[in-house]
């Protein structure tokens, strides 16, 4: 009976040794700290089709001895922006965007009735403030829309009759973003789709980091 007594003491010693092990080790294991969010991004891309190719010659007044006429459409080879994000949650963000494009047409000057080819080089300076909102938020892909406002910097020089103008203008600027796409985590690249000032059509990458 001892006997009998003895080992079920023992076992019991034994087991509760084992479950006060598994009670401090099961604490371990929760330890890890998880990542912190990727909350910051800076992106710089390119883009095409801005608003600008379809409304036409920009109004400029340039203080030149000749009279200006019979313009041609505006050409381009698009603009190159950079910006900055900050992510609020994994739906909104906010930011900023900068942009750079260059617009040239020609036009004829008339003096004296004599006709003359005059160039005009219109240099845009854009930036805006977005705000975006994010419906599918993934690891490695995200879907977003977004828009922006704020203002374009026109620096225009008109040259011909061999005279050299200048003129400053302030316009508009926006961009409603329909759809983009981002892929990646870290380091991705993003494509976006909508109008305004910034393009149809606008591609880039981008690096996201935390805190």
């Amino acid at each position: 009976m001892k006997k009998i007594i003895s080992l079920l003491l023992a076992s019991m010693m034994v087991s509760s040794l084992v479950f006060s092990q598994s009670d401090l080790t099961t604490p371990s294991q929760n330890t890890k700290t998880p990542p912190s969010p990727l909350t910051n991004e800076f992106y710089a891309g390119y883009g095409g089709l801005s608003i600008f190719y379809f409304s036409g010659q920009l109004v400029t007044s340039f203080n030149q001895s000749y009279y200006i006429n019979s313009y041609t459409d505006p050409t381009s080879f698009g603009n190159i922006f950079i910006g900055y994000n900050r992510h609020l949650n994994n739906v909104i963000s906010t930011g900023f965007m900068f942009g750079y494009q260059d617009f040239q047409s020609t036009a004829t000057g008339t003096a004296d009735y004599i006709k003359f080819p005059v160039t005009i080089d219109d240099r845009l300076i854009m930036a805006i403030a977005r705000i975006s909102f994010c419906y599918v938020n993934k690891p490695i892909i995200h879907m977003y829309s977004g828009v922006g406002i704020g203002v374009t910097m026109d620096f225009a020089t008109a040259k011909g009759g061999g005279e050299s103008s200048t003129d400053r203008k302030l316009f508009p600027a926006g961009q409603l973003t329909l759809m983009g796409i981002r892929f990646g985590r870290a380091f991705g690249g993003f494509i976006e789709f909508g109008i305004g000032t910034y393009g149809i059509l606008n591609a880039g990458l981008s690096y996201k980091f935390a805190d």
